[in-house]
């Protein structure tokens, strides 16, 4: 009999609904508190011998808002308490979807099917700290890959299963709950030309990239671009509106995606 594996989604409240139809035994968790926190809410279901646990970074939505924005994550430290949440879980691997904004232009918008999968990331403007402390297994981990390189092969699979394209790129992590200005987008885009690589901004993502390198569990970011960062488009406002507008067709592409890594196991 295959050894089962456990691993988990890290990403909208959309996606446990989108994975009902795969998963058996899907059940809810609400209000469960740990040594860090309070996790909102998160889900676990069984695929064959896969043992999944669907995690709504900020709790479930309501009416298109987070219960849980990006600096409340921060504040609460609930970036600590999902991370800690799925250690105890003994998950083995955790996948992470993201909605970005992007500082190359060729980068498509999400809902035209492409994803970027990042290799590594770097710290922006107003980027938070985050660590377990001395209840870290490993209180200093290297970045020198700080997404795994097996999970990046199997989510770059899944995405081809699905019909869909990527590209890789690196995940430049600001600070919540506000967009970035045009002068920092300036900066930051002057900064990391250097990287050579297809650039997104976001407020999520590395916390937990870094916490759970704490806890040796491997993990790799699907993230969606939802628009071209501030003052690089004329066209396009940055908008909570317009990440909702590209997220209601791509919300479905990711479930389709997770679907593909689901089976992969």
């Amino acid at each position: 009999m295959a050894e089962s594996k456990t691993v988990a989604f890290i990403g909208g409240s959309g996606l446990a609904q989108g994975l009902e139809g795969l998963l058996a035994e899907v059940t809810q968790h609400e209000h469960v508190a740990n040594e860090f926190g309070t996790v909102l809410s998160y889900y676990t279901g069984k695929h064959g011998n896969t043992n999944v646990v669907i995690l709504p970074r900020h709790g479930e939505s309501e009416g298109g808002k987070p219960t849980r924005t990006p600096a409340e994550l921060v504040r609460q430290r609930g970036y600590e308490a999902n991370i800690w949440q799925l250690y105890k879980l003994g998950v083995q691997a955790v996948y992470g979807t993201t909605a970005v904004g992007a500082l190359d232009m060729q980068i498509p918008l999400a809902d035209k099917g492409c994803f970027v999968v990042p290799y590594s990331y770097v710290r922006g403007v107003a980027a938070s700290q985050h660590s377990f402390g001395a209840s870290a297994l490993n209180v200093h981990p290297s970045m020198g890959e700080p997404f795994d390189p097996k999970l990046i092969v199997r989510v770059f699979s899944a995405i081809k299963a699905a019909g869909y394209d990527m590209m890789k790129g690196v995940y430049i992590y600001n600070g919540g709950d506000a967009f970035e200005t045009p002068e920092e987008i300036k900066v930051l885009e002057k900064e990391t030309r250097c990287l050579n690589a297809m650039r997104v901004v976001g407020m999520t993502t590395v916390p937990e990239v870094m916490l759970l390198k704490q806890m040796n569990i491997p993990f790799a970011a699907i993230a969606s671009n939802v628009n071209y960062a501030e003052g690089l488009s004329k066209d396009m406002i940055v908008s909570h509106e317009q990440t909702l507008k590209v997220m209601k067709k791509a919300g479905g592409y990711l479930t389709n995606i997770a679907k593909e890594i689901i089976v992969s196991y």
